[in-house]
């Protein structure tokens, strides 16, 4: 007996003094756990605060069909009313031979805590979180879609994930012997999400421009489309909507979803939208004027084995005729007065061939190869837009610097308050004004641009029809409707740029494709944004 205590007394020194440290580990190791606690993913908001992307807490409902086995034929009809699951279905889980299976996931916190509190045998919750998009399809290529991981996969969430999923906490829990918490040594709450990512959206104009588009779309059931609106002094996007769109809240597991930013990511031939920026860089070199004439008879030239048409025979017309009837004739003419490299410095200049933006996935910088490979006939059909390629944000660029008084500003999805950059000037404030002038011409009886009115403010815009190029060549009958524009001319605030793929009823013109979906998001945004009307008023020196 003597031998047997002294065993147990130096095997309980072992223990409890010699070798103590690693049996506490041993024991901590049974019962404590390390967990890690992500921080709520931070909402996405538009430049007033409005929510456009919100975490919503759910539970993932599993079962372990050893335990669950013991659950009685009224607690698995409780489980099935709540969760709309067969009771069939439950049965079958009991008799399963693996240890886990989910019952149901995304369950709203509400029915998960109920059923939970019930102490179901072998019921058990996982707490996550869902991503909620409030508006819907209204902006939704622009916010994209969040993985159930926690990970930004499409647009907004992906672009600024690093800010948006915010920091991993880690904290000491105690388990039971099935991994269930009981106890939080450590819990202080739920920890604070991040700090909102403001984009530069505006959500009344973002629903205006859609609504816009929606009904230009249906009135010339065209393929797809797109249209922006930008701030002319900041470069921010107030607006960005495509069509074909979908619902986030519906289709964020589906595969085949139509998540593609077309206003950034396709790039397409901008056609006659494209002269501005030619006889911009004309008027700044000095070899024309406004009132500079030019001979377009009979409306048809030959040129290095090419014939190029215009629409009619306009004549013996000055510059600023040549972009309100929009003759290709006149701009080849216009094209001969400059050289190539000229042309593409201008082009780079005006942010053709670059990014429009930073900080989005997929944005094109378009086509504008090197002018040492254009061929004389290349340099005259890129004076009319063929040749080169744009996407619909670049041209709104473009199209901002002429309305910024010739200052080039990086387009933006999200706010500042602090102000913003300056800009880069690319063009005299004089220039910048002429070409204004001529775009406004365009809009008035006469011009190819009348559809663009609206009534009480000065509006400048230019039409476009581009035969559509799939990169095999052109397709027969197949052409985009593109109109770009300025407003209000006395004090230029925004610039809306509108394009529709394939138009299959009634014509494929710019103006009547277009026009209408431009005048009815400037009739709605301007006075929105507290614009005074300006159609009464007269241009100084004109």
């Amino acid at each position: 007996m003597s031998l047997a205590f002294a065993a147990l007394v130096g095997r309980a020194f072992w223990i409890q003094v010699a070798n103590s440290d690693f049996y506490i580990a041993q024991g901590r190791a049974r019962y404590q756990r390390r967990e890690s606690l992500r921080v709520p993913r931070a909402k996405i908001v538009d430049r007033n605060g409005n929510i456009l992307a919100i975490g919503e807490p759910i539970y993932d409902l599993w079962v372990d069909p050893n335990r669950f086995a013991g659950a009685s034929t009224a607690q698995l009809e409780i489980v099935s009313s709540a969760l709309d699951v067969p009771v069939e279905r439950l049965k079958r889980y009991r008799l399963a031979s693996s240890r886990f299976i989910y019952l149901k996931r995304l369950v709203d916190v509400d029915t998960a805590e109920l059923l939970l509190a019930k102490e179901i045998p072998g019921l058990y919750g996982v707490r996550g979180e869902k991503r909620y998009f409030p508006e819907g399809a209204l902006a939704a290529q622009i916010i994209g879609l969040a993985g159930r991981a926690g990970q930004g996969v499409e647009g907004i969430e992906l672009a600024a994930n690093k800010w948006l999923k915010g920091s991993v906490e880690r904290r000491v829990v105690v388990v039971d012997r099935l991994g269930r918490v009981v106890e939080d040594p450590e819990y202080a709450g739920i920890p604070e999400p991040s700090a909102n990512v403001v984009l530069s959206i505006d959500r009344n104009i973002q629903r205006m421009a859609f609504d816009a588009l929606k009904q230009g779309i249906e009135r010339s059931e065209a393929k797809a489309g797109c249209a922006i609106v930008v701030d002319v002094v900041s470069g921010e996007i107030l607006a960005l909507v495509n069509m074909p769109t979908f619902d986030p809240n519906d289709g964020a597991g589906k595969q085949m979803t139509p998540t593609r930013n077309r206003a950034l990511t396709d790039a397409f031939e901008p056609g006659s939208t494209i002269k501005p920026i030619v006889v911009a860089l004309a008027l700044e070199k000095g070899v024309i004027s406004e009132r500079t004439r030019f001979d377009t008879a009979p409306g048809t030239l030959r040129f290095h084995g090419k014939v190029v048409h215009d629409t009619s025979n306009h004549g013996c017309i000055d510059t600023t005729e040549i972009i309100s009837k929009s003759s290709n004739v006149g701009m080849v003419k216009i094209s001969e007065l400059l050289s190539a490299t000229e042309m593409w410095r201008n082009f780079r200049a005006f942010g053709l061939g670059g990014l429009p933006l930073s900080g989005f996935p997929g944005v094109t910088a378009g086509v504008l190869h090197p002018p040492t490979r254009w061929r004389p006939i290349e340099k005259g059909t890129m004076a009319y837009g063929y040749g080169l390629s744009v996407s619909i944000a670049q041209l709104a660029r473009a199209y901002q610097v002429l309305a910024n008084d010739g200052v080039i500003m990086p387009l933006s999805l999200y706010h500042s308050e602090g102000g913003h950059l300056p800009g880069t000037r690319v063009i005299s404030s004089a220039t910048a004004r002429s070409v204004r002038w001529m775009l406004e011409k365009t809009v008035e009886p006469g011009g190819t641009a009348t559809m663009a009115s609206v009534p009480s403010y000065r509006v400048g815009a230019k039409t476009g029809t581009a035969r559509k190029n799939d990169g095999n060549g052109y397709r027969s009958g197949q052409y985009l409707g593109i109109m770009a524009g300025i407003a209000p001319m006395s004090n230029p605030r925004i610039v809306v740029a509108v394009m529709i793929d394939t138009p299959t009823r009634g014509t494929f013109y710019g103006g009547p494709v277009a026009g209408p979906i431009f005048a009815r998001i400037l009739k709605g945004v301007l006075p929105y944004l507290g614009v005074v009307p300006d159609k009464a008023l007269i241009a100084v020196g004109r």
